[in-house]
């Protein structure tokens, strides 16, 4: 609970001083692969987790196509919070596709990191998305989005991935 409110404080802070033009509340239902090491250590494991994710999203026109969205979110099932910002470019009136990249704070139990090459380790991950958004009325759409919140990498070094396919609704 101290997490959704801490959320939708920055996101009210974030929204006013941007002054958008537009926001809206969105729920995703994520498709995760994630790949971790059980306690951080042993054998690598993949496993498909389903994730909630709720969030708002404020949006400010660069130009007549194109659209820059700031959004803040949180997730259960895979516990997670994000900042994102993407830019969206409009191919119909009705149609958006959007690319962006945000920070992700993981903080689900089966995330365990010990940091690579001597590094410290940390709960904060860059992440990409991309995906297309369909408006169905002036007050609802739906959208269909791939994350790759921490990319394959090398496992020799003991690195761990989350990426996922997300559909969600967007209420304005």
């Amino acid at each position: 609970m101290k997490k959704l409110i801490t959320l939708l404080f920055i996101t009210v802070l974030i929204s006013n001083t941007t002054k958008a033009q537009e926001s809206h509340v969105f729920a995703d239902y994520s498709m995760l692969e994630v790949e971790f090491y059980e306690n951080g250590e042993g054998e690598l494991k993949s496993k498909n987790i389903t994730s909630y994710v709720m969030g708002i999203s404020s949006i400010v026109n660069l130009s007549e196509r194109m659209d820059l969205i700031g959004t803040a979110g949180i997730s259960k099932g895979f516990d997670y919070t994000f900042i994102s910002s993407n830019l969206s470019l409009e191919l119909t009136s009705n149609f958006n596709l959007s690319l962006g990249g945000g920070l992700y704070n993981i903080a689900d139990k089966i995330w365990v990191t010990n940091g690579l090459d001597g590094e410290q380790p940390s709960s904060l991950d860059f992440g990409l998305n991309f995906g297309l958004a369909c408006q169905l009325s002036e007050t609802l759409g739906v959208s269909v989005r791939y994350n790759i919140i921490e990319p394959k990498e090398d496992y020799e070094n003991g690195s761990m991935s989350i990426n996922g396919l997300a559909f969600g609704i967007i209420l304005k």
